[in-house]
């Protein structure tokens, strides 16, 4: 179950689902099986950062303005 945000810097607690945004992927085990797991932003990293899934085995966060426009990593604060 999601009870906090993906981004390992912020890691705030999840109460609303209203709050932010919930992201679904599927994942693949060890063992080649394949299983649906849940990730939540909260609002705030959300506005500037998006999730996303590489070879179905690790879920990263990306910056939306280097999603857009391949610039550089973007920074908190």
């Amino acid at each position: 179950m999601v009870n906090q945000c993906a981004n390992p810097e912020c890691r705030r607690e999840l109460h609303y689902l209203r709050d932010g945004k919930i992201y679904l992927f599927v994942l693949s085990t060890k063992t080649g099986s394949k299983r649906r797991e849940h990730f939540w932003l909260c609002g705030e990293c959300s506005k500037s950062m998006i999730l996303t899934c590489e070879n179905q085995s690790e879920v990263k966060t990306a910056c939306l303005i280097k999603v857009r426009s391949n610039l550089t990593d973007c920074t908190s604060g």
